[in-house]
C-alpha cells in the first residue's frame, strides 16, 4: 500500500474523531488505527529511503562489537570477524528501514546480537559434532544451555 491509501484508510476509521476519543470509545479500532498508522510511518521511511547504511555501522561499530563479544558469545564460540561481515551483508543486501534517527541505535544493536547469537550457534554445532537432524538432540545438556544463554541474552 502507498502512503496516500493508507492515510485515506486512517481517516475513514477514524471518521473525524481524536485517537483518545476511539481509545474511549472503541479499543479495537483505536489498535487498528494505530497499526495502520505504523505502517504509515514506515512507509514513509522506505519512499524518503531512510535505509541503515555501512555509516550507521561505523557510527556504532563500538557497540556492536561489545554487544557480539558480552552479549552473543556463548562460550567463546563466536567468530567476530565472520559475525561482523554477516552484519554487514545484511545491512547491504537488506533494505533495513528506521524510522527516526533516534531508532538507529536499537535496530543495528538487536540485528546485531541476533547475528552473533546465530554464528556462536553454529560454531557451537560445527565444533561439536551436533547433527540435529539426525541425531536425538533431546536433553542435549548443550543444546539446553545455549537456549538459556540466548533467552537471557534477548531479554
Amino acid at each position: 500500500m502507498t502512503t496516500t491509501e493508507i492515510k485515506r484508510q486512517i481517516e475513514e476509521l477514524k471518521a473525524g474523531r481524536s485517537m483518545e476519543t476511539l481509545k474511549k470509545e472503541d479499543k479495537k479500532l483505536y489498535y487498528q488505527v494505530k497499526g495502520l498508522s505504523e505502517k504509515l510511518s514506515e512507509a514513509r521511511a522506505y519512499e524518503n529511503k531512510q535505509f541503515i547504511t555501512k555509516e550507521d555501522l561505523v557510527e556504532y561499530k563500538a557497540l556492536i562489537i561489545w554487544m557480539m563479544k558480552n552479549k552473543g558469545n556463548f562460550r567463546g564460540y563466536l567468530n567476530l570477524k565472520e559475525a561482523m561481515q554477516n552484519l554487514l551483508d545484511e545491512v547491504e543486501s537488506g533494505n533495513i528501514i528506521y524510522k527516526t534517527k533516534k531508532g538507529i541505535k536499537g535496530i543495528v544493536t538487536k540485528l546485531a546480537l541476533s547475528i552473533a547469537l546465530d554464528n556462536s550457534y553454529n560454531n557451537m554445532i560445527d565444533a561439536n559434532g551436533i547433527d540435529i537432524l539426525s541425531q536425538n538432540t533431546y536433553n542435549n545438556s548443550l543444546l539446553n544451555a545455549y537456549q538459556q544463554f540466548k533467552m537471557n541474552a534477548l531479554m
